[in-house]
Parts: C-alpha cells; structure tokens; sequence
C-alpha cells in the first residue's frame, strides 16, 4: 500500500525516536528464510541493517490491518504492556 501519494507520512515512521528492544519468536526456519532475503535483497531494497527490513515488514501489516480494520487510519495506542498468556487458538 502507498499512502505517500494520499496523505502525508505519520510521525510513527519520520521523527526519530528512542530506539526500543522487542523480544518475539519464530522458527529457525522462518529466521533463516528472513535472513537470507535480507542477505540478497538488502542493497536492492537499501535496507540500513536488518532491523531496518524488520522495521518495514512490520509497518507494511500494520498498515494493511489499520486498511483493513480501521479505514487506513492509524490505530490509537500507548505503552501498555500487552496481555501475557497462552497463544490464541483459532
């Protein structure tokens, strides 16, 4: 999705901000699989580092859920820590 052409970038992903740390898991099968795509597509892509194509993967779903479920319109949020627990299972 290209919202760059309809309304101006949000401040989610243009003012540099406080770096933070995330923890969340994969399978080696997965991260293997993320990590060669970085390793041949990086300079193609100009990803910075691999936090850098991390970062537009995530941004990339959000902006579909926020499509999908909310208008294209951001989602409101705050540093609450999410619920812990067991996996959802559908």
């Amino acid at each position: 999705m290209d919202r760059s052409a309809s309304t101006p970038p949000d401040e989610a992903t243009t003012t540099p901000k406080k770096r933070i740390t995330i923890t969340f898991y994969l399978t080696d099968a997965m991260r293997n699989r993320a990590r060669a795509a970085y390793r041949q597509t990086s300079y193609s892509e100009r990803d910075a580092s691999w936090s850098a194509m991390i970062n537009k993967a995530l941004l990339a779903e959000v902006e579909r859920r926020e499509l999908a479920y909310n208008g294209g319109e951001a989602f409101v949020g705050n540093d609450e820590p999410l619920t812990p627990g067991r996996p959802i299972g559908f």
